[in-house]
């Protein structure tokens, strides 16, 4: 017996065998996420205001059709 276990062939296939399918199921969920995205994309939109001799910089989100 190895000191390795990881060195099995039985133990790595299984490692391996969990590992793709643990690939295939993050990869069926972002494709389902990506199908369902919304067309809308929000924007992020910077606006000056003066007051005096201060500028104020504000971020403003806007929802906007893609």
């Amino acid at each position: 017996m190895t000191s390795y276990p990881l060195l099995h062939p039985g133990l790595a296939k299984t490692l391996y065998d969990a590992r793709a399918n643990e690939l295939q199921r993050e990869a069926a969920h972002q494709r389902m996420a990506a199908s369902q995205a919304s067309p809308n994309r929000i924007e992020r939109f910077f606006i000056k205001r003066r007051e005096g001799k201060v500028t104020w910089i504000d971020t403003v989100l806007v929802q906007r059709s893609a």
